[in-house]
């Protein structure tokens, strides 16, 4: 049921024209960068890119705004582990299928831990975000 959600949202995204997509509300995913945790041989191969991960993963977590995504193996398989803050002040935990494009993974952290990565996360999307503003033309 989740995947053909998931579909069901990519395709429906996907069929919106650009200059439609332009005017919906922007997210912050120009400040998240993937942190690419395996060979480059590895992560060349990948069918899906950084960017369609974190959509996948904002489809998955509603609300929730990317803090930083990681690539790396779990379970034999590639994936980006993409972590989402969400205005409750909780964090959640999307893995993504690096060659497919499925939701292996959604998790939303609670108590003491969820207060302490949401505290970690935004720090970490402040100063990304500071640093591309930075350095923006």
């Amino acid at each position: 049921m989740k995947i053909q959600l998931l579909t069901l949202a990519l395709a429906g995204v996907l069929s919106v024209p650009a200059a439609a997509q332009d005017m919906a509300k922007p997210q912050s995913t120009q400040a998240a960068k993937v942190d690419i945790k395996v060979s480059k041989t590895l992560a060349h191969s990948v069918k899906v890119s950084g960017d369609s991960a974190m959509a996948l993963a904002r489809v998955a977590a509603p609300g929730g705004e990317v803090s930083s995504a990681e690539l790396n193996m779990m379970d034999k398989r590639l994936v980006y582990n993409v972590k989402l803050l969400t205005k409750g002040k909780r964090a959640t935990e999307v893995a993504v299928d690096a060659m497919s494009g499925e939701v292996v993974k959604n998790h939303e952290l609670g108590g003491i831990k969820a207060t302490m990565v949401h505290r970690d996360e935004n720090k970490k999307l402040k100063d990304a975000k500071r640093d591309s503003t930075m350095t923006a033309p």
